[in-house]
Protein backbone atom coordinates (compact mmCIF):
# COMPACT_ATOMS: atom_id res chain seq x y z
CA UNK A 1 0.00 0.00 0.00
CA UNK A 2 2.79 2.39 0.95
CA UNK A 3 4.60 1.74 -2.34
CA UNK A 4 1.42 2.23 -4.40
CA UNK A 5 0.75 5.55 -2.64
CA UNK A 6 4.13 7.07 -3.58
CA UNK A 7 2.87 7.88 -7.09
CA UNK A 8 -0.62 9.00 -6.06
CA UNK A 9 -2.01 12.45 -5.45
CA UNK A 10 -3.87 12.91 -2.19
CA UNK A 11 -7.20 14.64 -2.80
CA UNK A 12 -9.52 15.91 -0.12
CA UNK A 13 -12.87 14.49 -1.19
CA UNK A 14 -15.10 15.52 1.65
CA UNK A 15 -14.96 17.86 4.64
CA UNK A 16 -17.78 17.68 7.14
CA UNK A 17 -18.30 20.06 10.06
CA UNK A 18 -20.53 18.88 12.87
CA UNK A 19 -21.19 19.29 16.54
CA UNK A 20 -21.03 16.43 19.00
CA UNK A 21 -22.40 16.38 22.53
CA UNK A 22 -20.90 14.14 25.20
CA UNK A 23 -23.19 13.34 28.10
CA UNK A 24 -21.78 12.89 31.59
CA UNK A 25 -21.70 9.43 33.11
CA UNK A 26 -24.34 8.48 35.65
CA UNK A 27 -23.57 8.47 39.38
CA UNK A 28 -21.91 5.30 40.64
CA UNK A 29 -23.46 1.93 41.28
CA UNK A 30 -21.36 -0.67 43.11
CA UNK A 31 -19.99 -2.19 39.91
CA UNK A 32 -19.26 1.10 38.13
CA UNK A 33 -17.52 2.45 41.25
CA UNK A 34 -15.31 -0.67 41.40
CA UNK A 35 -14.49 -0.42 37.69
CA UNK A 36 -13.63 3.28 37.83
CA UNK A 37 -11.61 2.93 41.05
CA UNK A 38 -9.65 0.15 39.35
CA UNK A 39 -9.13 2.20 36.19
CA UNK A 40 -8.32 5.56 37.79
CA UNK A 41 -6.92 4.63 41.22
CA UNK A 42 -5.58 1.08 40.62
CA UNK A 43 -7.72 -0.17 43.54
CA UNK A 44 -8.84 -3.80 43.65
CA UNK A 45 -12.58 -4.40 44.03
CA UNK A 46 -12.00 -5.53 47.62
CA UNK A 47 -9.98 -2.43 48.49
CA UNK A 48 -12.61 -0.19 46.91
CA UNK A 49 -15.36 -1.79 48.99
CA UNK A 50 -13.30 -1.67 52.19
CA UNK A 51 -12.56 2.05 51.76
CA UNK A 52 -16.16 2.78 50.72
CA UNK A 53 -17.37 0.98 53.86
CA UNK A 54 -15.19 3.31 55.96
CA UNK A 55 -16.57 6.39 54.18
CA UNK A 56 -20.13 5.10 54.65
CA UNK A 57 -19.77 4.20 58.35
CA UNK A 58 -18.27 7.55 59.18
CA UNK A 59 -15.00 9.38 59.52
CA UNK A 60 -14.03 11.89 62.18
CA UNK A 61 -14.05 15.23 60.34
CA UNK A 62 -12.40 18.06 62.24
CA UNK A 63 -14.93 20.74 63.11
CA UNK A 64 -17.84 18.53 62.10
CA UNK A 65 -17.56 15.29 64.08
CA UNK A 66 -18.04 11.72 62.92
CA UNK A 67 -19.73 11.88 59.54
CA UNK A 68 -20.80 9.28 57.03
CA UNK A 69 -19.50 10.80 53.80
CA UNK A 70 -21.21 8.58 51.22
CA UNK A 71 -24.54 6.79 50.80
CA UNK A 72 -24.72 3.00 51.02
CA UNK A 73 -22.17 1.47 48.66
CA UNK A 74 -23.97 -1.75 47.71
CA UNK A 75 -26.51 -0.61 45.13
CA UNK A 76 -27.37 -0.96 41.48
CA UNK A 77 -29.81 1.96 41.52
CA UNK A 78 -29.22 5.28 39.74
CA UNK A 79 -31.88 7.12 41.73
CA UNK A 80 -30.86 10.36 43.48
CA UNK A 81 -32.86 12.04 46.24
CA UNK A 82 -34.36 15.39 45.34
CA UNK A 83 -32.66 16.98 48.38
CA UNK A 84 -29.22 15.86 47.17
CA UNK A 85 -30.06 16.99 43.63
CA UNK A 86 -31.04 20.43 44.95
CA UNK A 87 -27.83 20.80 47.00
CA UNK A 88 -25.68 19.70 44.04
CA UNK A 89 -27.49 22.05 41.66
CA UNK A 90 -26.84 25.01 43.98
CA UNK A 91 -23.19 23.99 44.32
CA UNK A 92 -22.78 23.77 40.51
CA UNK A 93 -24.44 27.16 40.03
CA UNK A 94 -22.28 28.81 42.72
CA UNK A 95 -18.96 27.16 41.83
CA UNK A 96 -19.16 26.90 38.03
CA UNK A 97 -22.00 29.20 36.97
CA UNK A 98 -25.51 28.85 35.57
CA UNK A 99 -24.18 27.78 32.13
CA UNK A 100 -22.96 24.50 33.66
CA UNK A 101 -26.48 23.40 34.57
CA UNK A 102 -28.51 21.56 31.92
CA UNK A 103 -31.72 23.27 30.81
CA UNK A 104 -33.75 20.43 32.33
CA UNK A 105 -32.53 18.34 35.28
CA UNK A 106 -30.89 15.06 34.29
CA UNK A 107 -32.45 11.83 35.55
CA UNK A 108 -30.90 8.41 35.09
CA UNK A 109 -32.86 5.23 34.49
CA UNK A 110 -31.91 2.19 36.50
CA UNK A 111 -32.06 -1.21 34.84
CA UNK A 112 -35.43 -2.92 35.19
CA UNK A 113 -33.78 -5.69 37.23
CA UNK A 114 -32.17 -3.29 39.72
CA UNK A 115 -33.10 -3.20 43.38
CA UNK A 116 -34.17 0.35 44.16
CA UNK A 117 -33.91 0.21 47.94
CA UNK A 118 -30.84 2.46 48.00
CA UNK A 119 -29.83 5.52 46.02
CA UNK A 120 -26.87 5.68 43.66
CA UNK A 121 -23.54 6.07 45.46
CA UNK A 122 -23.09 9.77 46.15
CA UNK A 123 -21.77 12.12 48.83
CA UNK A 124 -24.22 12.41 51.74
CA UNK A 125 -23.57 16.16 51.71
CA UNK A 126 -22.41 17.50 48.33
CA UNK A 127 -21.25 20.68 50.08
CA UNK A 128 -18.48 18.72 51.81
CA UNK A 129 -15.93 19.08 49.03
CA UNK A 130 -13.00 16.65 48.92
CA UNK A 131 -10.43 19.37 49.67
CA UNK A 132 -12.39 20.41 52.79
CA UNK A 133 -12.19 16.93 54.33
CA UNK A 134 -8.78 15.87 52.98
CA UNK A 135 -6.93 16.44 56.26
CA UNK A 136 -9.35 14.14 58.10
CA UNK A 137 -9.07 11.24 55.64
CA UNK A 138 -6.43 8.66 54.82
CA UNK A 139 -4.98 8.97 51.32
CA UNK A 140 -7.10 6.06 50.03
CA UNK A 141 -10.25 7.48 51.63
CA UNK A 142 -9.56 10.88 50.08
CA UNK A 143 -8.96 9.41 46.61
CA UNK A 144 -12.18 7.39 46.64
CA UNK A 145 -14.28 10.18 48.16
CA UNK A 146 -12.96 12.62 45.53
CA UNK A 147 -13.82 10.15 42.76
CA UNK A 148 -17.38 9.65 44.09
CA UNK A 149 -17.93 13.37 44.72
CA UNK A 150 -16.67 14.46 41.29
CA UNK A 151 -18.64 11.77 39.44
CA UNK A 152 -21.85 12.70 41.28
CA UNK A 153 -21.52 16.45 40.71
CA UNK A 154 -20.46 15.98 37.06
CA UNK A 155 -23.44 13.68 36.43
CA UNK A 156 -25.79 16.62 37.04
CA UNK A 157 -23.86 19.11 34.89
CA UNK A 158 -24.33 20.30 31.29
CA UNK A 159 -22.99 18.06 28.52
CA UNK A 160 -19.68 18.79 26.83
CA UNK A 161 -20.03 20.31 23.33
CA UNK A 162 -17.41 19.58 20.67
CA UNK A 163 -16.92 21.02 17.19
CA UNK A 164 -15.88 18.13 14.95
CA UNK A 165 -14.24 18.30 11.52
CA UNK A 166 -14.17 15.02 9.53
CA UNK A 167 -12.11 14.72 6.37
CA UNK A 168 -12.06 12.02 3.66
CA UNK A 169 -8.85 11.89 1.60
CA UNK A 170 -8.62 9.80 -1.56
CA UNK A 171 -5.32 8.51 -2.91
CA UNK A 172 -5.69 6.17 -5.86
CA UNK A 173 -7.99 3.38 -4.77
CA UNK A 174 -7.42 4.09 -1.06
CA UNK A 175 -9.61 6.22 1.17
CA UNK A 176 -8.25 7.77 4.35
CA UNK A 177 -10.46 9.25 7.02
CA UNK A 178 -9.51 11.55 9.84
CA UNK A 179 -11.33 13.75 12.27
CA UNK A 180 -10.48 16.28 14.87
CA UNK A 181 -12.54 17.78 17.61
CA UNK A 182 -12.23 21.04 19.48
CA UNK A 183 -14.01 21.81 22.73
CA UNK A 184 -16.67 24.47 22.27
CA UNK A 185 -18.03 24.16 25.84
CA UNK A 186 -16.33 22.00 28.47
CA UNK A 187 -19.50 21.31 30.51
CA UNK A 188 -19.09 18.42 32.97
CA UNK A 189 -15.53 17.81 31.70
CA UNK A 190 -14.39 20.86 33.66
CA UNK A 191 -14.70 18.56 36.69
CA UNK A 192 -14.64 14.91 35.55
Amino acid sequence: IVNSLEKESFIVENVKHSQKKRQPSSPFTTSTMQQEASRKLSFTAQKTMRVAQQLYEGVEISGVGTTGLITYMRTDSLRISEDARKLATELIKNQFGEAYLPKTPRYFKSKASSQDAHEAIRPTNPNLKPEQVKESLSLDQFKLYKLIWERFIASLMHEQVLDVVSVDIKAGEHLFKTSESKVRFDGFAVLY
